[in-house]
């Protein structure tokens, strides 16, 4: 029992189970409360990959491609960004249903292994073997960084990695031992090669403080001469191309796939943002608001670092040239907060959209190691140094304190409390009140505590530790991204065990389903086919195409596209066969088949097989429904070429009759009656506001984060029906009509050329085509250069249908048709 108290790395496993458990209490997540683990992208993203990774690990689904996944999507490089990870193989041992428990027990994984790696490298590194050495593990794995960014479940692989790259750094400059450097950062890159690009850079850094006061230790005499080849210098460097080649395995074909993401342009060297710089004094302390962090980045770890840290600089047996150093690795690490070139460095030659400064968890480690060579040092410290520390903390409470006053560190939705700063005031008194009595027994200036008693000091120091991370990690949350309540995790659950068993080709037979405005990836969990997907590891130019033809994809950075959005043409182009929604809808050609509880579910009598024809190519327009007629143009071989008008503007259609009233600059109310069957679409790439009966239609449409893009139905109307609808835009939208008929009547005759699946595979399809006209084969599959095509066994050429969907030239007559996916390294 004794050995296993004595152990730092089982106390430490303890430990952070401990703060894990009391975290979750805290924040009343399952199995302590209603909430899940579950919070921003982690529910809208990364448990939809776990749900799809079990079924590739247990039941051979593609690593390639996904066909439950947007349009059948390129899934390698989102394997290649999210789950690469060797612990996520423990998902085998979870269902969809619980899946948030395995987020749960791999995220603890991960933070005890970022605790047990840190103490190993201060002991190995700078011999730190003392128990006391578990409060710096502790720090870093619960460090605001980590309690803010745990959703980025894949991030944290590189986190725990970071002292094991960084302990073979040592071990290369001492020993001379190259491969272990190259073989964990090589992991680290595999792991994420975004956060695994940081690690690298910060290893560079790394590598040069200690080569920049080596000189301050003395040299070893030398009994073997000097063995000829490349300096310390050439090889070190030559593990980090090394280990990026390793990398590259992994990484060449998301480079491919990402490579219109990457903007190495000339961007301004400084660029000073006061309101950064003041909101340094809140995130500074364990009262810091995640929102400030976002803005200027994530530095707080502990109180005890704040503490430590002004004694650092004053410790005598900490050499000059190592405080230097450190100072001089602060001060880049800082640059980004005033140097828009710099933050591009870091992140990979591109601009977050969120999550500002990813890179900030370097920043906390240098700050904790530097505290952690202090308190190692301790015995050099002097009196006068706790005061010092005090009145560094002073200043920058009073001064934290005005910012708060004068309203810098206030918004409409987040601010300071008084009440924290109060908070963190007497954390920091305890926290130094203990280190000082821990200082003066340990040189005996208390003589009535006896040194065995230095334990239960520790101890205690350890119990304020944890307090004060747990304070932090509240204060973290406040303001944050919300944790999902696990009912709505799992709301959908009992509807589709009902639904889903009646179809009979899931990965052909695809389902816009709108109740979860947030579920874009939530085919993956349940196994079916849509439109929409959510991931960073995307095809940007197919899905600005897509935008292009009135999909919802979300504007600024094409991070997503939604099912429920377009013409009903979209829909049937792509395949939708099933619409589900908790309101009842009206969708041209759509049909009410069951009603199961609060879940409508109605089917497409147009929906288009995985194969269709089309004469020629489609023409880019920034106007989606001119896009759309040229498509509906092209569906039949018309061979006198006569242009139809299948969507009319609403001033020149004679579909229906309109009134127009212009209730202001902004604000046009319209009275409109049908001539015939038709419906009403709008789309804009700017702010608007759809009001039908008084009530506004839309929640945010066209925000940078809003799902609410693209072509958006305002009604299907009957003939002779009315119907009355304001906009408030402050551009004018375009607002189009479809003649519904005749595009019944082009719908019909497109059937004429036929393409019959025989075979769905994991990685492809095969089938046969019946085309009376040559033209386009075209799949309702999107456009990605992972796919080959086959035609009677040759390969032909690959199109971008409409820059979108995937497609190839045939002559007319009977063709086997196979396509098959691989991964792209060229």
């Amino acid at each position: 029992m004794k050995k296993i108290i004595k152990n730092k790395y089982i106390v430490t496993t303890f430990l952070c189970i401990l703060i894990y458990i009391l975290y979750l209490i805290l924040m009343k997540i399952y199995p302590f409360g209603e909430y899940s683990i579950l919070k921003s992208d982690l529910y809208q993203q990364y448990v939809n990959f776990f749900c799809y990774l079990k079924e590739v690990i247990k039941n051979g689904k593609s690593i390639v491609i996904s066909w439950n996944l947007g349009l059948a999507n390129n899934f390698y490089t989102t394997f290649a960004y999210y789950l690469i990870c060797p612990l996520n193989i423990l998902v085998v041992f979870f269902n969809p249903s619980n899946m948030d428990i395995f987020v749960e027990i791999i995220t603890l994984i991960k933070i005890i292994l970022m605790a047990n790696f840190m103490i190993l490298f201060l002991e190995k590194s700078y011999n730190y073997k003392n128990m006391e050495v578990i409060l710096f593990g502790l720090i870093y794995a619960y460090s605001s960084y980590v309690i803010c960014y745990s959703f980025h479940i894949m991030w944290l692989d590189c986190l725990y990695m970071l002292p094991i790259v960084l302990l073979f750094v040592d071990k290369f400059i001492k020993d001379n031992k190259i491969w272990p450097l190259i073989l964990s950062l090589s992991y680290a890159i595999l792991t994420n090669y975004y956060i695994g690009y940081i690690v690298s850079i910060f290893t560079v850094i790394y590598y040069g403080l200690k080569i920049f006061y080596k000189k301050d230790r003395p040299q070893k005499k030398r009994t073997v001469p000097k063995k000829k080849g490349p300096s310390p210098i050439v090889k070190f460097l030559l593990a980090i191309i090394i280990s990026f080649l390793i990398g590259m395995i992994v990484i060449l074909p998301s480079i491919i796939q990402l490579k219109g993401k990457i903007n190495a342009s000339s961007i301004e060297l400084i660029k000073i943002d006061t309101l950064k710089i003041k909101l340094f004094v809140n995130i500074l302390f364990n009262n810091y608001v995640y929102m400030f962090a976002q803005k200027s980045c994530f530095m707080f770890s502990s109180t005890l670092i704040i503490v430590l840290l002004p004694m650092f600089y004053l410790n005598r047996k900490i050499s000059r040239r190592e405080k230097i150093g450190f100072t001089i690795i602060i001060a880049f690490l800082l640059l980004p907060i005033i140097s828009p070139f710099f933050n591009k460095l870091w992140h990979c030659f591109t601009i977050p959209n969120c999550f500002n400064y990813r890179y900030s968890f370097t920043l906390i480690f240098t700050t904790i190691l530097m505290g952690a060579r202090e308190f190692q040092n301790r015995e050099y410290t002097e009196k006068w140094h706790f005061l010092v520390s005090l009145l560094v903390f002073s200043i920058l409470t009073i001064i934290e304190t005005i910012f708060l006053k004068k309203g810098y560190l206030q918004s409409d939705n987040y601010t300071v409390e008084m009440s924290s700063i109060i908070v963190s005031c007497a954390v920091y008194f305890i926290m130094l009140g203990i280190v000082y009595i821990l200082f003066l027994s340990e040189k005996n200036v208390i003589s009535w505590i006896h040194p065995n008693n230095h334990v239960i000091i520790k101890i205690f120091l350890t119990i304020i530790v944890i307090t004060d991370l747990l304070i932090g990690a509240k204060s973290g949350q406040n303001n944050n991204d919300k944790y999902f309540k696990r009912d709505i995790v799992v709301q959908h659950d009992e509807f589709m065990s009902h639904f889903l068993p009646k179809l009979q080709n899931p990965e052909t037979e695809r389902i816009i389903f709108e109740p979860d405005e947030y579920g874009n990836n939530m085919s993956l969990k349940y196994g079916y086919s849509n439109i929409g997907f959510f991931t960073s590891a995307r095809n940007r130019n197919t899905l600005k195409s897509m935008y292009k033809l009135g999909y919802n994809v979300q504007m600024e950075e094409q991070l997503w596209i939604t099912s429920f959005s377009g013409t009903f043409l979209n829909y049937s182009i792509a395949g939708v066969k099933y619409y589900i929604s908790k309101v009842p809808r009206q969708i041209y050609g759509f049909e009410l088949e069951e009603k199961y509880k609060d879940y409508y579910v109605y089917k497409n009598k147009n929906y288009f097989n995985m194969g269709y024809y089309l004469k020629d190519n489609i023409n880019q327009n920034d106007n989606p429904f001119i896009m759309q007629n040229d498509f509906l143009n092209k569906l039949t071989n018309n061979e006198q070429n006569v242009e139809k008008s299948y969507f009319e503007s609403i001033e020149d259609t004679a579909a229906l009759r309109f009134q127009q009233l212009k209730k202001s600059d902004d604000t046009t109310k319209y009275i409109v009656k049908a001539n015939k069957d038709c419906s009403i679409y709008l789309q804009s790439d700017n702010k608007l506001q759809l009001y039908i009966n008084n009530e506004p239609q839309f929640k945010d449409y066209s925000n940078i984060w809003s799902t609410e893009t693209g072509i958006k139905q305002i009604k299907d109307l009957k003939k002779d029906e009315t119907l009355e609808f304001t906009i408030e835009a402050k551009h004018k939208p375009k607002i189009y009509v479809s003649d519904n008929k005749k595009i019944q009547q082009t719908l019909d005759m497109s059937k004429n050329n036929v393409f019959i699946n025989t075979k769905i595979n994991k990685n492809g399809l095969t089938g046969k085509a019946f085309f009376k006209n040559d033209g386009y084969l075209v799949f309702s599959i999107a456009y990605d250069d992972c796919w080959k095509i086959y035609v009677d066994g040759k390969e032909v050429n690959k199109e971008a249908i409409a820059g979108c969907f995937l497609g190839t030239k045939i002559e007319k007559g009977e063709h086997n048709i196979e396509i098959k996916s691989h991964v792209i390294f060229k």
